[in-house]
């Protein structure tokens, strides 16, 4: 059960671990690095306040603590605007701030997803639930494997989110449970902010397909084929195509994770 807290104390205890954990270059520009010790520390705790999100219960104060960090992230920017105003940024502040940044992107589209439980496993057309959804007021977004693509157990199969990354309604989510289960799906949802893709990716040079690449959905596309496709956008039903006439059943490829380290074969070490 998530603990109730508020924004402010839960942005005081990450500025407090900033804090403790910041640390300055010994040589350069002394000066304005001392005069952005206090931007510094306060993009690091907005960064990890956000990723802290959904360990807490805010209830109504999700979004209100959302834009409160909007805007102290654009004043600490600002401030460091101003304190390299004739200087070439380092890059190190440069990657406060993305890295903020991407904290922020990450809340705002938190949502639910849901993987394969047990694969290879495919869905049929989500006609029929786009319009539930719709009929119930869904504003959100939802994303879906394509209609009839094999998917790899462990492998991200829906995404549901709502304005604001708010974890949705009780209705929404029996509707999805209904769907899912319909395609022989059991998995309950983990919260995922943002949410992620799954990119079939080819390599011609050695006969085809050669894996699946899970990587989230903001910022540059991976290349390959992206396997979720957006079924309901801003709470607006989007065009599915229909699955291709099924033939022989084709397992996947395997299933890679971008944020895992790549396999060391023996001998590497």
């Amino acid at each position: 059960m998530a603990e109730s807290i508020t924004w402010a104390v839960l942005l005081a205890r990450w500025t407090e671990f900033a804090k403790s954990a910041v640390a300055l270059p010994t040589s350069g520009s002394g000066g304005r690095w001392r005069e952005s010790v206090a931007s510094i520390i306060g993009l690091q705790a907005i960064a990890l306040a956000l990723r802290d999100l959904d360990e807490h219960d805010l209830g109504d104060g999700r979004a209100l603590a959302i834009d409160t960090a909007s805007v102290g992230l654009d004043s600490h920017a600002r401030d460091l605007a101003e304190v390299w105003a004739d200087e070439p940024w380092p890059e190190e502040l440069h990657e406060l701030i993305e890295d903020a940044r991407l904290a922020l992107q990450g809340a705002r589209a938190a949502g639910l997803e849901w993987c394969v439980d047990d694969g290879p496993a495919s869905l049929e057309h989500p006609a029929e639930l786009a319009a539930l959804l719709e009929a119930m007021g869904f504003t959100g977004d939802l994303y879906l494997a394509a209609p009839g693509v094999a998917m790899s157990a462990s492998s991200p199969c829906a995404f549901l989110g709502v304005p604001g990354g708010s974890v949705p309604d009780a209705g929404f989510l029996e509707a999805m449970a209904a769907f899912l289960s319909a395609n022989g799906l059991a998995a309950e949802p983990a919260r995922c902010g943002p949410p992620r893709q799954v990119y079939r990716q080819f390599d011609f040079a050695q006969g085809g397909v050669v894996r699946d690449l899970v990587a989230p959905m903001l910022g540059d596309p991976r290349p390959g084929q992206p396997l979720l496709v957006p079924v309901v956008l801003s709470g607006e039903t989007q065009a599915v195509a229909l699955p291709q006439r099924r033939g022989q059943p084709v397992d996947p490829p395997p299933l890679v994770f971008e944020d895992e380290p790549p396999a060391v074969e023996a001998g590497e070490a």
